[in-house]
């Protein structure tokens, strides 16, 4: 569950905009209430004051006060929706506290292996914050900008600040202040502290080489499911950013399956699938232009995709960091994952049409400054038609002052169809690709007795499913990359 918080993060902050501001600021409190709780629940604490404790509760104070301030608040932000990506953390959060009260006191708080592990879960918790206060931060300077570059364009004068950003601008900037101090409140706390902390994470092993195979079957049904009811960009969004990380999470399995010999060679495998990956990101970017702040997913849809994300860091992580291919190749379940994978590589093909479908459907909408600069840059780049009549205002100036939601212009609909087309070309072959893979390879047939009788004498059978591959539970694994000062990790 941290995990998954720690990557919603992440794509939080990679893609944030100026109109995720205001939602952004009124989740936040409620955010670092869940965190609080779920830090509160860990078992071990110690009796008083814990030093270990001051961090969050310093944080929850100063995220109280902003509740405060937002309360019955007339004044920018005001009273409004809350940001559906930070709230699905915060419920993320809440259950993950409910799990630890129920079944922590079967934890030995009291063993080295175990205070590690604690340990780092805090760490984790203090760094899913960090990422979202920063997010935040982001947020209200694109906020900022955009109020500047209204105001020149209008013909009015504008103070620029003079600390933190020029753009921390009025009603921004005492905004910008109060959520600097939250981020540098857990900034402090993980400096010197994250890749140490992360390097006593145990992780337990999860004996069900199934598990990924499951995964992706569920997320094939969910995504169908989605697309078939009404049309929501943030379905979309979300459907195809998970078969970008399908693609390049199979490129990594293929790569150590390779490695480990039950997968043969293909020139041709690896940078199709890397093709039909970056194909797939770059539509991902396009429907994201359309997704209003407010937007929420498909509940069934998101679990969906958080087990496929869960199933696949299981094989191909170690802790923090990406595991190598002669590490990933000594999991048990990597033939059975690889297969599921190229399986799943095989049913993007046809979700891609179904997608390139759904960017024909008239009347699309989406945020007025995001599709005006798309529009924009389209035209610009070549990749729609430049209008005969020259310079075209594709989007009013007042809709994007309003912040409105507008029909997608013509230039943005035109590249949203292209590059869906060119998506479901780099899926199909992709497809074909891992389909002859799939044809051309024995490993799903039971190992000759010599074989097995072998592998088990030479003691090389491998006892957990853990991307630990074979540490004790709590061993502290190599490999960790990461020096602070604290940053996102890859």
């Amino acid at each position: 569950m941290l995990f998954d918080v720690d990557y919603l993060a992440r794509q939080l902050l990679m893609d944030v905009g100026g109109d995720d501001a205001g939602t952004l600021l009124r989740s936040w409190p409620t955010m670092v209430a869940a965190a609080e709780d779920l830090w509160a629940s860990l078992p071990g604490r110690r009796p008083g004051v814990d030093e270990r404790d001051r961090p969050i509760t310093s944080l929850s104070a100063q995220a109280a006060t902003i509740e405060s301030s937002l309360s019955g608040r007339k004044a920018w932000p005001g009273q409004g929706p809350t940001n559906p990506r930070v709230d699905h953390m915060t419920q993320t959060l809440l259950t993950a506290a409910a799990l630890v009260r129920r079944y922590g006191a079967e934890i030995p708080h009291e063993q080295t292996e175990a205070h590690r592990d604690l340990d780092a879960a805090r760490t984790r918790i203090m760094h899913g914050l960090y990422l979202t206060a920063h997010a935040a931060n982001v947020a209200l300077h694109d906020n900022g900008r955009d109020r500047v570059t209204d105001a020149r364009e209008s013909g009015r004068r504008v103070q620029l600040a003079q600390h933190h950003s020029p753009y921390a601008v009025a009603p921004t900037g005492v905004w910008v202040d109060r959520m600097s101090a939250c981020e540098n409140t857990a900034r402090s706390y993980l400096t010197d502290r994250f890749p140490h902390a992360l390097a006593g994470e145990a992780i337990r092993p999860v004996d069900d080489p199934g598990r990924l195979a499951q995964a992706l079957a569920n997320w094939d049904i969910q995504s169908h499911r989605a697309l078939a009811r009404h049309l929501a960009p943030a379905n979309v969004l979300l459907i195809t950013r998970t078969e970008g990380l399908i693609a390049g999470a199979s490129m990594v399995l293929v790569n150590s399956a390779a490695t480990a010999g039950v997968l043969e060679f293909s020139e041709r495998l690896v940078p199709a699938i890397a093709d039909a990956g970056r194909s797939w990101s770059n539509l991902a970017s396009r429907w994201g232009d359309l997704v209003p702040p407010a937007a929420h997913l498909d509940e069934p849809l998101a679990r969906a995709a958080a087990e496929v994300r869960a199933a696949y860091r299981h094989i191909t992580h170690d802790t923090a960091t990406l595991a190598t291919p002669e590490a990933i190749a000594v999991c048990p379940e990597l033939p059975q994952a690889t297969m599921a994978s190229l399986r799943a590589i095989e049913a993007g093909s046809e979700l891609a049409h179904v997608i390139a479908e759904k960017a024909d459907t008239p009347n699309l909408t989406g945020p007025a400054r995001a599709l005006s600069r798309r529009a924009h840059n389209d035209v610009e780049s070549g990749l729609a038609s430049p209008p005969t009549e020259g310079d075209v205002v594709w989007v009013s100036p007042a809709d994007i002052l309003a912040r409105r939601v507008v029909t997608v212009p013509q230039p943005v609909a035109d590249a949203l169809r292209s590059v869906s087309t060119a998506t479901a070309s780099a899926a199909s072959v992709a497809a074909t690709t891992a389909m002859l893979a799939r044809s051309n390879d024995n490993s799903h047939l039971p190992p000759r007795p010599n074989e097995a009788d072998t592998a088990h004498q030479g003691g090389h059978g491998v006892t957990t499913s853990s991307p630990n591959h074979g540490k004790p539970f709590g061993e502290p694994p190599g490999g960790i990359d990461r020096p602070a000062p604290v940053g996102p990790l890859r």
